[in-house]
């Protein structure tokens, strides 16, 4: 539950602080030191750009392919079935890892400590947050979701072909 609530704090305090410098208002959370400017280059903020369109994309891919077993939260009574293809083929978690895209991409593009602070505190709270999915999925499918995490990883799944998988 403290978990949760952090996490949806952050969200929120993102949220508004992308809002509050695009808009140039003058109240920020937190020490004004939070400001601070440590990227300003602009390939970088490119490539940031790029990070948060990337996240759009895996964010908007796994929402199509999850189809029927979308759902808010975990679900327990009715959980839908196993999601395995589309996406899902390269990363267990891709809601969480266009999470994580976004967070570092802002980073990236706005170069301020206050993103940076954010996306360090976001990362491993959603690893945390994987790690709990992981554990209700391996409940709720026994065998089939454990060989499903054998061929894909977590975050990231390289696929050679006519070669076994390597998860990572």
């Amino acid at each position: 539950m403290v978990a949760d609530t952090f996490i949806l704090a952050c969200l929120l305090i993102w949220g508004y602080e992308v809002v509050a410098y695009a808009w140039s208002f003058r109240f920020h959370v937190g020490p004004v030191g939070l400001g601070q400017v440590l990227v300003e280059s602009i390939p970088i903020k490119i490539a940031g750009a790029a990070l948060v369109c990337a996240a759009l994309l895996c964010y908007a891919t796994a929402l199509r392919d999850l189809g029927a077993s979308w759902r808010l939260g975990l679900d327990r009574a009715t959980p839908g079935p196993l999601v395995t293809g589309g996406i899902y083929r390269w990363t267990r978690h891709p809601i969480y890892v266009a999470f994580d895209l976004l967070f570092i991409g802002t980073f990236l593009v706005h170069g301020r400590l206050i993103f940076l602070v954010l996306a360090l505190a976001w990362l491993p709270l959603l690893h945390l947050f994987m790690r709990r999915e992981e554990r209700l999925l391996a409940q709720l499918y026994g065998g089939a979701y454990r060989d499903y995490c054998g061929r894909v990883g977590r975050y990231l799944s390289f696929h050679r072909y006519g070669r076994e998988r390597k998860a990572v």
